[in-house]
């Protein structure tokens, strides 16, 4: 153990207790002639002796003394590493985080001597949030914990976790998150950082919007950004429904988060277009087993909810299931979440080909599902239900349902370009 954690806990024993409780401790640890220096590295086993002889001292649980331990020597260590030019400047919380295995804790190791930092591996999941992995024999989580928690009251952030798994609890390894409890921050996009990673990689941007109630998606690339904006380059296909919808949706290749951005200007003639107020989404974009569409023309359906009937018009459809929107006078009960449902409707092909069979459409669809949300548009009821495996005849129709609007809506596109995308 470095020689600097002795030390910042010769402090904090002094903070709490008073000056002279030192040798106290270090009486009690049957350490009376240890002396410590900052450059040098000690027996863990000496480390655990002084944790517990603190815990006896303070009178309170050792995870509770390490996790405050922690918040005490933060900002010391911030100093400590800024001195050293292993913490810059302008970092906070969870940009130390993010460098902490490859710039901050490297220094500190030495392989000859045996000596090698904790295993601390993070990843930058987006601005506000870092993922946490600690595996250790040492089981020092309270104080790893207590040092992040200090950091945020340094920095000045509201600093939160969510601890999935811990040593402390027979658990392999500790495995947390590190949250800005904050709104805004969830999903905020650094632009200039997300961005400039893309472009320094020349890593192609996946690009999701909709034409005609139909996804279509392609590639792009950065070609120029500032804190605010992004200038993309993008295929003339993808381009016209981007500038019909005044949005898109875009996927980078090193964010687990898929991004919601505006846009601002199109330029059809150079193939460009201007990205403005960009937030994260809930999740990723473009995960999506199946394709989901719009059609032009409403779908009427009936959804069956115990002994209730409820009519409504379908604001999507897939194979994997559906967005309905209730008749305006209807009124759900309270439903939990996977409250089944019977759901009837028809498909309107003029044709389905089921295996050797074709049948004349319109086609009957019967399914079970079970309600995901429910959601208030204006003053009606939006409910999403997840399909309970449809058998393969109404499987079969959906994929030729989707396909066919899919393909009308891509001609329809580049008879729209053809003509100038007009």
């Amino acid at each position: 153990m470095h020689g600097i954690l002795f030390l910042a806990l010769e402090d904090f024993l002094d903070a709490r207790l008073g000056e002279g409780v030192w040798s106290r401790a270090l009486q009690a640890a049957n350490l009376s002639d240890q002396a410590f220096e900052p450059d040098r590295y000690y027996p863990d086993e000496i480390a655990q002796r002084l944790f517990d002889v603190s815990a006896i001292l303070l009178k309170q649980p050792l995870p509770q003394v390490l996790e405050l331990f922690g918040q005490h020597m933060s900002p010391g260590l911030v100093t400590m590493g800024r001195s050293m030019g292993i913490v810059h400047k302008e970092w906070k919380t969870l940009d130390i985080l993010e460098h902490l295995q490859s710039d901050i804790l490297a220094p500190f190791s030495n392989i000859e001597a045996g000596v090698m930092p904790p295993d601390i591996r993070t990843y930058r999941l987006k601005h506000g949030e870092v993922a946490v992995a600690y595996v250790s024999r040492r089981k020092l989580c309270p104080l790893l914990k207590g040092i992040v928690r200090g950091l945020g009251q340094f920095f000045q952030e509201p600093i939160a976790f969510k601890e999935h798994v811990c040593m402390l609890q027979e658990a392999p390894l500790c495995r947390l998150s590190v949250f800005l409890d904050d709104p805004y921050f969830l999903r905020y996009v650094d632009v200039e950082r997300e961005f400039g990673l893309a472009q320094s990689r020349i890593s192609e941007i996946t690009f999701y919007n909709a034409f005609q109630g139909v996804p279509v998606s392609d590639l792009g690339l950065v070609l120029r950004y500032s804190k605010d904006e992004v200038l993309v380059q993008v295929p003339p296909a993808q381009l016209l429904p981007m500038k019909l919808e005044k949005q898109t949706f875009l996927s980078l290749p090193h964010l687990p988060q898929g991004i919601k951005a505006l846009i601002r200007e199109v330029d059809t003639e150079q193939g460009f277009a201007t990205l403005v107020n960009m937030r994260l989404t809930d999740g990723a974009v473009g995960c999506r087993r199946y394709p989901r569409v719009a059609s032009e023309k409403p779908l009427l359906a009936q959804m069956k909810l115990g002994k209730r009937l409820f009519r409504g018009t379908m604001l999507n459809l897939s194979g994997g299931g559906t967005r309905i929107l209730l008749e305006k006078e209807s009124r759900l009960p309270e439903v939990l979440l996977f409250e089944p449902v019977a759901l009837s409707f028809s498909i309107p092909l003029k044709y389905v080909e089921l295996d050797d069979t074709i049948v004349l459409g319109p086609v009957p669809i019967n399914l079970e599902g079970n309600i995901l949300d429910v959601a208030r548009i204006g003053g009606s009821m939006a409910v999403r239900v997840v399909f309970a495996g449809p058998p393969k005849r109404e499987a079969m129709v959906l994929e030729q349902y989707t396909r066919k609007l899919r393909d009308d809506a891509l001609a329809a596109l580049q008879t729209t370009l053809s003509q100038g995308g007009k």
